[in-house]
């Protein structure tokens, strides 16, 4: 099983994946003693399209909602490895590749974009066909009985933050939503995405691989997913390829992380959010967005934008 995991020139059935690392607690989502999950993020993914370019590289990402390594997809990376110690993100995750795959774009934005419309039985059995065991039994409980709508079944079901609607409706967050041409991107990578259901560390030494970035997300907001800053940065250098990336989101200042990148021997390039007095009723974080670079990406230690 091991070896099949890691040989990433093969298609691995997600089953497979999830049994390597511990498997899916199914029963404990149904309980509901789970945390909800970001169904659409609230990251804003043309701030990470700002810092750097994604086509043709590698990438190993923290999961989340699934949309940044979407996003990756979208800008034509080769590969994304995505990793969420969350169960019930990494079966989101699997809904939406599922349903890019398998849908039409116009089908597509009209499972999230026409909550009165009949349309879960013809779409909800196609997504299901390219779904893993767990992520079948989930979904069959909420669409149970082929209730009518798809996106107004998501909503009600109060497995995922409330604010994740909010996101979709934002105009141009969500590039994969609104231009055909990235979903076509996507559609053609889709294959070459992985879901691991472990945290970063795990991900990384399992795999045993070398990317040309690594996207935290803000992991290194939370003791909860980042006990130790330096030993999990130390980590993600060993696994990355020469002149590699390292791309981060912090609502924290980013004086925390700075000195052990730069101690690492990276220049950094930060993107500053923007003060606003209306920043207090936002649904989102006011991000700092880092790029850190291996010496020989540009001259100086440190740039701001």
């Amino acid at each position: 099983m091991k070896e099949k995991l890691l040989n990433l020139s093969q298609t691995i059935p997600q089953n497979d994946i999830y049994n390597f690392f511990n498997g899916i607690d199914l029963e404990k989502i149904l309980k509901r003693k789970t945390y909800p999950v970001w169904f659409f993020t609230n990251e804003n993914l043309k701030e990470l399209g700002d810092l750097t370019s994604f086509k043709d590289k590698e990438i190993f990402s923290i999961l989340g909602s699934a949309d940044q390594s979407i996003y990756f997809l979208s800008k034509k990376a080769k590969l994304v490895i995505s990793c969420d110690n969350r169960d019930l993100s990494c079966l989101v995750a699997e809904f939406k590749i599922s349903a890019i795959k398998n849908l039409s774009f116009k089908e597509f934005k009209e499972i999230f974009f026409e909550e009165k419309k009949e349309n879960s039985k013809i779409y909800f059995e196609k997504i299901r066909t390219d779904l893993s065991q767990p992520a079948k039994k989930f979904f069959d409980y909420l669409f149970e009985g082929f209730k009518k709508n798809i996106f107004s079944i998501l909503k009600k079901s109060k497995f995922f933050y409330n604010e994740s609607w909010y996101f979709l409706r934002k105009k141009d967050w969500l590039p994969y939503f609104y231009q055909a041409k990235y979903f076509s991107q996507i559609k053609k990578r889709v294959n070459n995405f992985l879901i691991l259901n472990t945290d970063l560390e795990n991900g990384l030494r399992k795999i045993n691989k070398k990317f040309d970035l690594v996207y935290t997300s803000n992991i290194f907001d939370s003791k909860k997913y980042c006990q130790n800053n330096e030993k999990t940065i130390t980590l993600i250098d060993l696994n990355l390829k020469e002149k590699g990336e390292i791309l981060i989101t912090t609502y924290e200042s980013p004086k925390k992380i700075v000195p052990i990148l730069e101690k690492l021997g990276y220049n950094l390039k930060i993107k500053e959010p923007k003060k606003r007095f209306f920043d207090l009723f936002l649904k989102t974080y006011p991000y700092f967005y880092i790029l850190a670079k291996k010496v020989g990406w540009q001259s100086g230690r440190m740039r701001r934008s």
